[in-house]
């Protein structure tokens, strides 16, 4: 039986070749096939393309090790279990600080952030698209599973952390959470 810190790295070296090699070779690919009918550009000035990419990478980055380090530190478990298969020991804390404080799943925003750099990079709506679909799929069949879990594992105390704090996007309020002025 494999002990927790072993179990860690064998969830952060798979969700890594997942998240940083996998996804954005299936993007490619795709987007390399699907440009050979039709090709539409994204920026037609380099240095806005570039700034752009940068912008986008650092605060992905930012994101997605700031969320993992307090999931790790905080939380006392890691973010991977692919189809009810723990790969990391799951976290036994819910995390609502650090950038869970802005975001439910910052962890999904920076990888979104990033694969929105990686499309521009590209420079193919094509690519832009596939990102979208990847982040839609994410955000409605994978998002849902893993608030079943935290509503099973956390409770009202879940419900709660879900009323305030936004989906997916930060420092958006919930909708319930807007006072009338």
């Amino acid at each position: 039986m494999m002990n927790k810190g072993n179990k860690m790295i064998l969830g952060y070296i798979a969700g890594g070749l997942l998240v940083v090699g996998l996804m954005p070779s299936i993007i490619y690919l795709l987007t390399w096939l699907m440009d050979k009918f039709f090709r539409l550009e994204l920026f037609h000035n380099l240095v806005v393309q570039e700034i752009v990419i940068v912008l986008l990478l650092i605060v992905g980055i930012i994101f997605g090790i700031w969320s993992l380090v307090a999931q790790n530190a905080i939380g006392e478990g890691g973010p991977l279990e692919i189809g009810n298969i723990e790969i990391s020991p799951k976290t036994e804390h819910l995390v609502v600080t650090g950038p869970y404080k802005y975001t439910r799943n910052p962890m999904l925003f920076g990888t979104f952030l990033m694969y929105l750099a990686f499309a521009f990079f590209i420079n193919s709506a094509t690519s832009l698209i596939l990102v979208c679909a990847i982040i839609i799929f994410m955000l409605t069949v994978v998002v849902k599973m893993e608030e079943k879990r935290l509503l099973k594992d956390f409770g009202n105390q879940y419900e709660e952390y879900r009323k305030k704090v936004s989906k997916f996007i930060p420092w958006f309020q919930r909708e319930k959470d807007i006072k009338m002025i």
